[in-house]
């Protein structure tokens, strides 16, 4: 590493640069000590020692309550602790973009009988025993196949010379979790930590308090409890919103009026329903637009004109190079893609993660069936677990002809459900490396599998620079259990 401590040249201005921390504020004054920096010269430290709770929190009423400067409460960033929420619940919590999150794992943990939601509607209702059995029946399956999954995944899996104990029954574990976590309703109760800043902690609790279900809103209200201990002002006027309400409410009406009688005729995992059809000239435009003084359009116009294997020079100069922990460049940003994928809720729950997109969830249905992983089929163990799914199928029915909204916690993450994911060319580049990875779950391996694919059809000239594991393919196997599970 070269040294940067550079003797001083004589008659060079000393350079004065620091970098460091503010430690030992609260979250509302870091955010107006960075905030005076637009107008105050003094150094940040000097500025949080003048700094009280009080003066801050008068500065955030005038300046982003009431002017609405909404982005000085970006510095103020809390960490929050929730635990004992729904399955469906984390996913709807991390329906916000700009946060981080970290979620209980169904990999490497194992979910106890009896930590399922149950909603007071529910509970109050005719459909309580249906409910309350079909939950308790799902755990005692999930118990039940453990052990004998455990087994199978050791006579298929020996240890090798090489493996600790410890690693083997560790893997192991994961292995055999990962296929009887299919059987979780997303009633499940779950723990997970978010870290997010503060005006994205106030969209998520209007989202919430918002949302038609009880349990979203009373966290919602949880949220905003937990969180005015750390920022006071900055979340204080999150309350439930009157458009978001009445327009989902709206919408959700009209779906009803028009589509209800539309057959859905497409079950293919992974579909390509919008890109960008000029994208190679777009990419080749863009990447010459930064070095140059030209207007975007100028460019685009001499790239338009370029022969073939000019335009394949430049792309693959701008991809060449990357080392395997090399992120692409961000030019790669203007080029999108929009997937209609139909996954299993459990890859949802992963997928879901790349939030550098854009995301329409569908609600959690049976109307896509279920999928069957190959190694409860291998193991012996498909009827126990069919059993438990058209159990659940039954159950989910009767409910949702009163409470649609409730009948999704119901539901096992083996049920598959659709979501339309707008990503750019780099974010692809980000999520098909990452999840076609063999450590990764089956479920979503194929999906970023087929996501290759498709992109492959369309336009191989950018998909050929993707890092895609499709060793072992598993695309063959998609589908073939589509319509006897429907």
């Amino acid at each position: 590493m070269p040294n940067v401590n550079h003797a001083k040249k004589e008659g060079a201005v000393e350079n004065k640069r620091r970098v460091y921390t503010l430690e030992n504020l609260t979250p509302e004054t870091k955010a107006v000590c960075f905030a005076k920096c637009s107008r105050a010269p003094e150094p940040f430290d000097q500025i949080a020692k003048e700094l009280t709770e009080e003066k801050s929190a008068e500065f955030h009423e005038k300046w982003v309550v009431g002017y609405g400067h909404g982005s000085v409460a970006e510095h103020a960033v809390p960490s929050l602790a929730i635990e004992n929420i729904s399955i469906l619940a984390t996913k709807v919590l991390e329906d916000n973009r700009l946060a981080s999150y970290t979620e209980k794992s169904t990999r490497y943990q194992i979910f106890n009988k009896n930590t399922y939601l149950k909603p007071t509607k529910i509970m109050l209702s005719k459909y309580r025993e249906d409910y309350e059995k079909t939950c308790d029946f799902l755990f005692e399956t999930y118990e039940k196949l453990n052990t004998p999954m455990l087994t199978f995944i050791e006579k298929k899996y020996p240890k090798s010379e090489k493996m600790s104990d410890k690693l083997y029954q560790s893997v192991n574990k994961a292995r055999a979790c990962d296929n009887i976590r299919y059987l979780l309703p997303t009633s499940t109760l779950t723990n997970m930590g978010m870290t997010l800043n503060a005006r994205a902690l106030e969209w998520a609790i209007t989202k919430l308090v918002s949302h038609p279900l009880e349990e979203m809103q009373d966290l919602g209200y949880d949220l905003k409890k937990a969180g005015l201990e750390a920022v006071p002002t900055l979340i204080k006027y999150a309350e439930k919103n009157e458009y978001l309400e009445n327009t989902n409410k709206s919408l959700r009406d009209l779906t009803k009026w028009m589509l209800d009688d539309v057959e859905p005729k497409n079950t293919q995992p992974v579909t390509i329903v919008d890109y960008d059809k000029d994208a190679e000239n777009k990419l080749v435009a863009t990447l010459l637009y930064k070095d140059s003084t030209l207007p975007y359009y100028q460019i685009k116009q001499k790239v338009d004109k370029m022969p073939q294997t000019i335009k394949e020079v430049v792309i693959d100069d701008a991809l060449k190079r990357r080392d395997k922990h090399d992120q692409t460049i961000r030019e790669l940003e203007h080029v999108y893609y929009t997937f209609d994928i139909l996954m299993d809720y459990g890859a949802f729950r992963d997928i879901q993660r790349h939030r550098m997109a854009t995301q329409t969830n569908q609600f959690v249905t049976i109307a896509h069936g279920y999928e069957t992983p190959e190694e409860i089929i291998e193991a012996g163990l498909e009827g126990e677990y069919r059993t438990a799914m058209e159990r659940a199928k039954e159950t989910y029915t009767k409910i949702a002809e009163e409470l649609p909204f409730e009948a999704q916690y119901v539901v096992p993450l083996a049920f598959r459900k659709r979501t339309l994911f707008t990503w750019n060319l780099r974010e692809l580049h980000h999520f098909i490396s990452l999840r076609s990875g063999k450590k990764g779950h089956i479920s979503y391996r194929r999906i970023a599998q087929q996501c290759f694919r498709e992109l492959e059809k369309i336009q191989p000239l950018l998909a050929k620079y993707i890092r895609v594991d499709l060793g072992d393919e598993t695309l063959s196997t998609i589908g073939t259990k589509e319509k006897q599970q429907l």
